[in-house]
């Protein structure tokens, strides 16, 4: 009887360190799963420092577009959207905010987000900016920017009409 307990006894002793060297591997296999993406996070590449700054540019007038390219209606009408200011901020670790200023009414709106590089060519860079008001408004821009002058455009992603833009100094 001793016997069959003490072999209980080891199975169970044996089944309980087994279990916490499992444990602790997967504990360290995601340890590691999340080193990896800490360190992929700061990898992101980042605009350098003489491209961060204010880019500015003004939107034309334009009617806007449904989602196949025509024009949207509305009481048979066009529906226009006035020419606009677009102030452009590129800041340090991937940040981006816009203010845009209708010319029309000169009312103002704000808009913060994250840009990513999309390509970095030898005389191009672009950025593709993604924005949101916090209010249900997420725009995206794409910035193309000359290395040479710092002076490019804006296309935006709605069927928007592209638009000069340049640093401001």
């Amino acid at each position: 009887m001793k016997k069959i307990i003490t072999i209980f006894g080891v199975i169970l002793i044996t089944s309980f360190i087994l279990s916490n060297c499992v444990s602790n591997s997967e504990t360290k296999g995601a340890d590691s799963s999340d080193s990896e993406n800490t360190t992929e996070k700061s990898t992101v590449p980042e605009l350098s420092e003489e491209f961060l700054g204010n880019y500015h540019g003004i939107q034309p007038g334009y009617f806007m577009k449904n989602q196949y390219g025509d024009d949207m209606l509305i009481a048979g009408n066009k529906v226009p959207v006035p020419s606009s200011d677009f102030k452009f901020l590129l800041k340090e670790n991937n940040v981006v905010s816009l203010q845009q200023t209708s010319l029309e009414d000169n009312s103002r709106y704000y808009y913060d987000g994250n840009y990513k590089i999309i390509s970095d060519g030898p005389e191009f860079i672009k950025t593709e900016c993604s924005l949101n008001d916090g209010q249900g408004s997420s725009p995206t821009y794409i910035l193309e920017i000359s290395k040479s002058d710092k002076t490019g455009k804006c296309i935006g992603k709605t069927n928007e009409p592209e638009f000069k833009i340049s640093k401001i100094k």
